[in-house]
């Protein structure tokens, strides 16, 4: 393992601050106390600093380490370990994401993404209990007033009281993920996808956005530039009105063959004073005369956000580049540390004096040590790692560290620590954007639940299997693979794709009207059915059950054609229409949108009235019909 790379750098450098000073009251009221807030977060430590909590979600279990002795205390399973199906795939069933300590640090709040719980574990017992709180839950805060849960593919945010019953649901209209307690008392959540946050009251009876607007062009596609995307922390800045959020910025104005790794995707730190929008702070590209940025060296995938105590500097992880990017008052990198030691870090915590920073490295099962040390200049060293694992029943972590990997000094999967497979399939999902590929614009297809019996690969079937994503690599993400040399790796990528990425879990859905929607669908006059058959719904490969590009190929007309649309080759230089599409797979299509190849269809009620009479008879539908298909879609 490469020792951490310390990279100090003075206050100074590189920025013109907002002309806004970033400690400015709001309306002149006093600062709150500089002392931090709850937020969500994959790793906890307790008030005396003595021991660590850490999620294993890839093994349904918690770690308790004792943070003097840096060694582990226990793992406590919340569920059977997870194991590989007769079909090759690891599934967990629980998939721990986050969690928090009650205010008197008497018990441990964990969410289960998978199983739909929140778990309450007495730490003097070790006893666990659990209630179900909704479909993917995440983010979980706890304060005097209440353990609030935010449940993604549900869209709400509830609130529990100590016996964990649901006592308020706020409903959302966009994806919530990290969860944190403002300055003044209120929660905000995360959205995922954007626009950036909602910010409700504690009984969660009213609410405000918080919406990041999208970087505007500056006139060179190397500075950071697009749309927001992947909102997945937010902490309030001790001793402010400020929150900061941790997101990715998206270059979806870029079309090929300008679209390349530079120019793609943006590391972005975005800050709200009180509820007011202030800057987003991104890359300096530092061959671009006249401009600088807040952040001098690339970092990509920030995920989780820590502050010191007193305010003064912020530490993001950065979860793709794997690394620690600190980031001072003014807004300016402070430092960075990279690499860190182990893969996928996902969470930070400081110890209570900020001496150290602990981080949770999910791909290896570790906890990276990293000691802090701030005076003229900010430096960050690394003292290790804690293993937190009896045992890791994960059979694919080589593929999930090539997926979530842009870290160029490791491995030839991109250039300058940029782009990673994970930096557009956010989750092993979407990133809900489209992209102006040299095909024509495409939407970001998931990858969740697997390609394999899904048929062929792209929007107009241009390709047969994931290996076949080098190509990828070597283009937009600006890598060096060769597929002969390197197959071994495109083979443990595969593995994970395949096989390591579970199928999202429907939302909560009315019984009675998904029966309806499910005779709706299978119905001759209504047509779904008929390109949406089998157990991955599509008929992608019927009839070429090898797959080969040479044909026979289904392709369909459902009257989508962009104008940008254009005839193209496929992988191996066959033809390719460019208004005929392959019918994608429905599996888990509620957590994907907007639908069709480029985008157009915001919602699943958008996409059938977009169609109507081009796909299927689907305008034989009424209203009511048409709500009880979409209720059926939802639940697959």
């Amino acid at each position: 393992m490469k020792a951490l790379a310390v990279v100090a750098l003075l206050a100074a450098c590189g920025h013109d601050p907002d002309p806004a000073h970033p400690d400015a009251k709001v309306d002149g009221d006093a600062l709150p106390a500089a002392t931090a807030t709850p937020h969500s977060s994959s790793i906890a430590i307790s008030a005396d600093g003595a021991e660590l909590y850490v999620v294993n979600a890839d093994g349904d279990s918690i770690s308790i380490v004792d943070a003097h002795a840096r060694t582990l205390i226990t793992e406590l399973a919340l569920g059977p370990a997870p194991t590989v199906d007769s079909s090759g795939n690891f599934t967990p069933a629980v998939m721990p994401r986050a969690l928090a300590l009650s205010s008197d640090g008497a018990t441990l709040y964990v969410t289960g993404e998978r199983s739909g719980r929140i778990y309450a574990i007495a730490l003097a017992t070790r006893a666990i209990t659990s209630m179900p709180v909704g479909s993917e839950p995440v983010g979980v805060v706890a304060t005097a007033d209440g353990i609030y849960v935010a449940c993604t593919q549900d869209r709400t945010v509830v609130k529990l009281d100590p016996s964990l019953a649901i006592v308020a649901t706020a409903h959302l209209d966009a994806t919530p993920w990290g969860l944190a307690v403002t300055a003044d008392g209120k929660l905000a959540a995360s959205l995922f996808y954007g626009p950036g946050a909602v910010v409700l009251s504690p009984d969660l009876a009213t609410r405000t956005t918080w919406t990041i607007p999208a970087m505007p062009a500056r006139g060179d596609a190397r500075l950071a530039h697009g749309e927001p995307r992947g909102f997945y922390d937010l902490a309030a800045r001790p001793g402010t009105h400020e929150t900061w959020l941790v997101h990715a910025v998206l270059g979806t104005d870029t079309a090929q063959p300008a679209l390349d790794f530079e120019r793609t995707a943006f590391p972005a730190i975005s800050i709200v004073n009180g509820d007011a929008f202030a800057a987003t702070l991104s890359t300096d590209a530092q061959d671009v005369i006249g401009i600088d940025g807040s952040i001098g060296d690339v970092v990509s995938g920030p995920h989780a956000i820590a502050f010191t105590r007193d305010g003064a500097l912020a530490l993001v992880v950065d979860t793709n580049s794997e690394d620690i990017l600190a980031v001072g008052a003014n807004r300016v990198e402070a430092a960075l540390g990279r690499p860190l030691p182990g893969h996928m870090p996902e969470g930070i915590v400081l110890a209570p004096d900020d001496s150290v920073a602990y981080v949770d490295e999910r791909n290896t099962g570790t906890i990276a040590v990293v000691a802090l040390t701030r005076g003229a200049t900010v430096s960050l060293a690394s003292e290790g790692s804690i293993p937190r694992l009896v045992a890791d029943p994960m059979p694919t972590r080589l593929g999930q560290h090539l997926f979530y990997s842009a870290n160029s000094d490791e491995y030839p999967i991109t250039k300058n620590h940029w782009i990673a497979c994970a930096t557009c399939h956010m989750e092993g999902r979407s990133d809900a954007v489209t992209w102006k590929f040299a095909q024509g614009p495409r939407d970001t297809p998931s990858n969740a639940g697997g390609m394999l019996g899904t048929g062929f690969l792209f929007r107009t079937a241009d390709r047969t299997q994931v290996e076949d994503y080098w190509h990828t690599i070597n283009v937009e993400q600006g890598g060096m693979f060769d597929p002969t040399a390197q197959g071994a790796l495109l083979a443990a990528l595969e593995q994970y794709v395949d096989h390591g990425i579970p199928a999202p879990v429907p939302p909560a859905t009315d019984p009675t009207q998904v029966a309806a929607g499910a005779a709706i669908f299978a119905r001759a006059d209504v047509g779904c059915a008929t390109c949406h058959a089998g157990p991955h719904f599509t008929d992608s490969g019927a009839g070429n059950p090898t797959l080969d590009l040479a044909g026979p190929i289904r392709l369909h007309d459902v009257g989508t054609c962009n104008p940008d649309d254009v005839a193209h080759q496929d992988v191996a230089g066959h033809a390719r229409a460019a208004c005929m599409f392959d019918t994608p797979s429905l599996v888990g299509v509620w957590s994907s949108p907007p639908y069709f190849h480029d985008g157009r269809a915001a919602t699943l009620h958008d996409a059938l009235e977009l169609t109507r009479g081009t796909m299927g008879h689907i305008e034989v539908l009424s209203a009511t019909e048409e709500d009880a298909l979409v209720e059926y879609l939802r639940s697959l």
